[in-house]
Parts: C-alpha cells; structure tokens; sequence
C-alpha cells in the first residue's frame, strides 16, 4: 500500500469519527432544547401563579382562625 493510499484511509476514518460526533453533539443539543422548552414553560407557569399572588390585596383573604388557648 502506497503512502497516498494510506494516508486518503486515515482522512477517511477521521471523516466518519467527526460524523459520528457531529450526530452525537446534534443529538444532545436536541435534549437540551427540549428541557429548555420545559423549564421555560415551568417558569412561565410560576411566574402567572406569583402574579396572581401579588393581584390578591391582603383584606380579601379569609381571617387566620385564632389559636387555641391551653
């Protein structure tokens, strides 16, 4: 085998490794958009409920009963 051969064999395992790892990076970019999307949507949904909290005034809410006495 010539020095050209080989050295075209080596490029070409070096092309199939950096594929491979483009589809694992392309794999794992697509989970973290995904948890991304939820932990947006979870904050979205805490962020609606602390609005709702903080529109309530303090009056309204129904009167703490009073403790009980020993």
């Amino acid at each position: 085998m010539s020095n050209v051969e080989q050295r075209l064999i080596d490029l070409e395992m070096k092309v199939a490794f950096q594929e491979d790892t483009i589809d694992s990076l392309s794999d794992e970019i697509a989970l973290l958009n995904e948890l991304i999307d939820r932990q947006r949507t979870q904050l979205e949904y805490v962020a609606s409920k602390i609005g709702e909290m903080s529109q309530t005034p303090e009056g309204s809410q129904a009167p703490e009963p009073p403790p009980p006495h020993y």
